[in-house]
Order: C-alpha cells, then structure tokens, then sequence
C-alpha cells in the first residue's frame, strides 16, 4: 500500500473511534423510578400534596413481589408503591421527591392523572401547567377528578388487575367509557369556552373484603379551571353522546302497547350513533338544536309487542326517540343551568355559523350560554330485532 492511502487509512480508522463508544449516555431501566400514576391534593398547609405510583422493575422481575411500603409516607405493594410529597406546587413536589427516590424519576410511562376534588374546587390550572410543559409527560394520558382525595385512588387494592392505574386506563379504554387526556384537556381549557369536562371517579369497595376498586361514578366539569359542579351517571352518558365521544349506547324506554297486557320495557343497543349542534341566533335569542342519529339492535324485550313485524318498528322508534331526546335535553339543560359551563363545544357551533356575530359578542358567552334555549330531536332506526325474533311473553 502506498504510504498516501495508508495514512488515509489510518486517520479514517482514527475517526470512526468515537463512533465505535457505544451508548455512554444509557440510562438502565434498573436505574429509573418510572411513574405509573400521578395523583395530586390540596395541601394541609396550602400548597399540594403529590402521590405518584412507582414501578419496580427490579423487584418485579426477581420475584420479590415488589415492596410493600413506600417509606414514611409510602404505601402499596404488589409490583409498585406509592409515594407522597408535599411542595409549594407541581414541580417543587416533583423536585423533592427525586430527592428522596434513589432512582431517577420518569413521567414518560405514566398514563393516569387524578386530580383531587378540594384541589379542584380551588383551581387546577396553576398545577397541570406542569405537565403541559415539561418534556416528558405523554399528552395520551388520561386525567381524572376523584371523589375525595387522589392519593387514595393510587393506594387501593385491586383484584382483577395490576394496580389502580391500570383499571383506570382500561376503564377509559372501553367503548362505553370516558376517555379524557391531557391533549383533550389543554384543548378544552385553552378552547372559546374555557369548560372542561372530566370523568369522575370514586372507590367502590367489595363486601367482607380489603379489596376495592375505582369506578366512573359521573363526570365533574371544569370552569376557568375549576370544578364548576359534579354529575351523575346518566349525565355522563349523554354529555358525551353530544360532544361526540359516545357512538355506543344501551337505552331502556317503556312500550305502550295496544292493550293493556303489551305493555313493558324495552332495551335496545344503540351503535353508529353521531350527533350534531345546529345554533340560530333570532333577535336577542340563541337557541341550540341537538340531533342525535343512528341505529339500534333490540337486547330485550319485556312486553308482548312483536318486534318482527315491520308496521310495529315505527311506533318503537317513536317512543325510543322520544325518550332519547328527552335525555338529552334533561343532561343539557341540567349542566347549563348547575354549572353554566359550555362543556357541549356550543361556542365553537355559533362561532361557525355566526362568525361576525360571534366576534361582538364573544365577551358576553359567559351571560349568554346560560340562557340559551335548548331543543334536542332523535331519529335513531331499529334495524334488527335480535336473535331470538318474537317475544317469549306471546
């Protein structure tokens, strides 16, 4: 080889040394405190208290079982615990309790928030400003309003799966469940009508036993970033049939026979459901038409009426629209006049269709969403029967 291309060579081979270094800035698993689960309270003294699950991995994989305790303030067990801090806000808790965890926390993994109810009646915006601008929260997580205090939804017990975290994600997951995360909420908050809409969760615990587990009890709306109200159930269901979360839905309504003996209830599945806001602004007058579409496969049928007879859907879709649109009003007109917050995205309906006059009055939406009249229609069609066809009553 000539003596060009040799030092060539060399400096080349010299070149690809730093290349060759490896990882020399890895973090080992073993070396994280990865946060599962976050739950914030109000303080004693003001200021937050922050509960955060921690998975270990380590004790996980060995068998251990994972620790049972979490330090003075730590509890839990199974393959994570749970830990509290107290600090002036988010992120001087945050900073203290990496001070007292040997391992380096990481926010990427965790997939629940809960915020307390006292720290949601006294504002939320000020503490979740945090974990919209730190770098490693996922803006897919989802974020809850407990009934009481957060840190005894990350402590419970839970049976059927990991931990509290984990039921709550596949709680959200569902079809019929309420998925709010943090990207939804930011919209929502930052959004023409500043409401927010959360699903409310409380502990439901298991007769004669330690065990317990959470549940979506209702849904708590958010004003200005504060809990504005709390709301059962049935509210839920139909809160997010219109904001258009929900295109499943069970629905029970009476039948009126033709005589007497036909009557009974009548459980359908709703599915494909969508629903759309139409404003109309007359005069001084704001007005809101909610329509809800979509079609239904009959569960069961407790009267004698023949569903498999085509001239008998008609008369049923009737009375099934008319008792959908009456839940719809009800769950509207209910969270319009409690907490007079537009959590149903009607600002950005009259913002669409009204732009100009929207722009002269968008100061005032505060005054108006109260006062806005509220009709809702339903038009959903039976399509199938069932499997079984007729009524066993028959």
């Amino acid at each position: 080889m000539k003596p060009g291309k040799y030092r060539l060579a060399v400096w080349v081979l010299l070149g690809m040394f730093p290349l060759l270094s490896g990882c020399w800035d890895r973090t080992e698993v073993n070396d994280l405190a990865l946060i599962m689960a976050a739950g914030l309270d109000e303080g004693k003294n003001g200021g937050i208290e922050l509960s955060v699950q921690v998975y270990t991995p380590s004790q996980a994989s060995g068998g251990g079982g994972g620790l049972e305790t979490g330090g003075a303030d730590g509890t839990g067990g199974g393959q994570v615990i749970v830990q509290s801090i107290r600090g002036a806000d988010f992120a001087d808790a945050a900073a203290k309790l990496q001070e007292q965890l040997p391992r380096q926390v990481f926010w990427g993994h965790s997939e629940v928030y809960v915020l307390g109810e006292q720290l949601a009646r006294k504002g939320v915006l000020d503490q979740i400003d945090f974990l919209f601008r730190h770098p490693q929260p996922r803006e897919r997580a989802h974020v809850f309003v407990s009934k009481g205090k957060a840190k005894d939804i990350l402590s419970m017990s839970t049976r059927i799966e990991r931990d509290s975290s984990e039921a709550l994600r596949e709680l959200s997951n569902l079809s019929m469940g309420m998925g709010i995360t943090m990207k939804d909420l930011n919209q929502m908050l930052t959004g023409r009508s500043k409401a927010a809409v959360l699903p409310l969760i409380e502990i439901k615990r298991e007769q004669g036993s330690d065990y317990s587990f959470p549940v979506i009890s209702g849904v708590a709306v958010l004003k200005d970033g504060k809990l504005a109200g709390e709301f059962n159930e049935d509210v839920r269901r139909e809160t997010q049939l219109i904001r258009g979360e929900l295109n499943v839905l069970n629905m029970t309504f009476p039948v009126e026979g033709k005589k007497e003996e036909e009557e009974g209830l009548m459980s359908v599945r709703i599915i494909k459901s969508r629903a759309k806001l139409v404003p109309e602004i007359c005069g001084d007058r704001w007005r809101l038409t909610v329509l809800v579409e979509g079609e239904a496969v009959v569960q069961q049928n407790e009267s004698a009426v023949d569903v498999t007879k085509p001239e008998e859907l008609p008369r049923l879709e009737k009375l099934l629209n008319r008792k959908l649109a009456q839940k719809v009003e009800q769950a509207f007109s209910q969270i319009q006049a409690e907490s007079r917050a537009d959590v149903f995205g009607a600002a950005d309906a009259f913002w669409r269709k009204y732009p100009r006059q929207w722009a002269r009055e968008e100061s005032r939406w505060n005054d108006i969403f109260p006062n806005v009249d509220i009709l809702a229609a339903a038009k959903i069609r039976i399509l199938s029967p069932g499997f079984s066809g007729k009524s066993l009553h028959k």
